[in-house]
């Protein structure tokens, strides 16, 4: 490309009113200059085939590690027809959840010396039921009810088993239940409270005592034992059973919460039903 380094023209204008052309030669290292400038800035506004991909890895992360995190709030729709207010009617009431048709899974301190329970719904009629196993040790108990005469929530379906081990922890989860909830007039209790924490770790008690349990920072009180807990899938991972008040040193503890982990869900289910069947863990 040839480059003009002609004069360059311009126009003065004299006391006497007439006006004459001069002629400025233009050095060689200012075209150059001028000519590079703009070449740089045209490279500047079209992006390369290098930024193009670094945009696409930035937009292709960002949407991993949206859709990575929990929707705590769809979680807690899907789920909260499927747990239950369990009135024991002469005690502290707890918390219970669906695990089949016909079937309530519950811990056994709520309703330990009872034949029947009244069970509560959101906006659906109580109805009764009966206690039909206890697992005291791991703190699980197995409830009944008449298929064809209860009616429950619309939403109501069995919430699957999952299993939480190390490589869970520190991970989100969502545990439900019916601690701040009074009863209605007619009866009913509104949905159950959303405690949303991580797990913290995972404690193993031992053979003679509750076994393992989650220990999570998810805040519960009074009324929510019993209360399932539920991993980002919307799986029962655990089910809520105490506040840690004192450490083995005799510590007070606070934030600290425990759950029957799933695995010990399942043994107790096992045995209730089948009471003849060993316990593994003996």
């Amino acid at each position: 490309m040839k480059t003009n380094t002609g004069p360059l023209d311009y126009r003065l204008r004299g006391n006497d009113g007439e006006t004459s052309t001069r002629s400025v030669p233009l050095p060689m290292p200012v075209l150059a200059w001028a000519f590079t400038l703009i070449l740089l800035l045209t490279a500047a506004c079209v992006p390369t085939e290098r930024n193009v991909d670094a945009r696409i890895n930035r937009a292709v992360a960002t949407a991993v590690a949206s859709s990575a995190a929990p929707d705590l709030n769809r979680l807690y729709r899907e789920n909260r027809a499927s747990v239950f207010y369990i009135d024991p009617t002469d005690g502290q009431h707890g918390t219970g959840w669906l695990l089949e048709p016909g079937v309530i899974v519950t811990v056994a301190h709520v309703v330990s010396g009872r034949d029947q329970v009244i069970v509560r719904q959101a906006t659906a009629p109580t109805f009764v039921a009966s206690v039909a196993g206890l697992d005291e040790r791991r703190d699980v108990a197995l409830l009944r009810y008449e298929i064809e005469t209860a009616e429950l929530e619309p939403d109501a379906k069995p919430l699957p088993l999952g299993d939480a081990g190390s490589d869970d922890i520190a991970g989100t989860l969502l545990a439900l239940g019916y601690s701040s909830s009074g009863v209605k007039r007619e009866g009913t209790v509104g949905s159950p409270k959303a405690n949303a924490g991580i797990l913290s770790q995972i404690t193993n008690f031992g053979p003679d005592s509750y076994g393992r349990n989650l220990e999570m920072d998810a805040a519960i009180d009074p009324g929510d034992s019993g209360g399932p807990v539920l991993n980002a899938n919307g799986e029962v991972i655990g089910m809520i059973r105490a506040a840690a008040r004192r450490s083995e040193a005799g510590e007070t503890v606070v934030g600290t919460f425990y759950a029957v982990h799933a695995d010990e869900i399942r043994a107790a289910l096992t045995e209730i039903r089948n009471p003849e069947s060993p316990d593994p863990q003996q």
